[in-house]
C-alpha cells in the first residue's frame, strides 16, 4: 500500500476541515505535523505546516474531486457561517463561533 500527501497548508483548521471532509466519504487519511508548531525555530518553516495524507493511492482521483468541491463551495461550503466578529468560518451545526464565543444569532 502506498501512502500520498495530498495537501499541504499553513492552516490546521483548513486541513482537519478537509481531513473530515474525506472520512465522511470514507477515505482513509491522516494528519502528519499536526502538532509541530511547538517546534517554530527548531526546523525550517515550510516543514512544520500540516500535512493531509492518504493511507491509499488508489483514492487519489475521489479525494481530489471531493477537495476541489469543498474549495469551489460544494455541499460542504453552503452548510458554513461566517462570525461577524472574527470571519471564522464554522459548519451550521455550531452556534458559537469557536474562536471568539460569539453566537451565531
Amino acid at each position: 500500500m502506498t501512502m500520498v500527501k495530498i495537501l499541504v497548508s499553513s492552516s490546521l483548521v483548513e486541513i482537519e476541515a478537509l481531513k473530515s471532509r474525506l472520512d465522511q466519504a470514507g477515505i482513509s487519511c491522516f494528519v502528519k505535523n499536526q502538532y509541530a508548531s511547538t517546534l517554530a525555530g527548531e526546523v525550517p518553516f515550510a516543514e512544520g505546516f500540516p500535512e493531509l495524507w492518504l493511507v491509499s493511492a488508489d483514492d487519489v482521483q475521489q479525494a481530489t474531486e471531493l477537495l476541489d468541491e469543498w474549495r469551489a463551495g460544494g455541499d460542504s461550503a453552503r452548510e458554513k457561517w461566517v462570525c461577524e466578529t472574527c470571519s471564522e468560518r464554522h459548519g451550521q451545526q455550531f452556534p458559537h463561533c469557536w474562536n471568539c464565543g460569539k453566537s451565531r444569532i
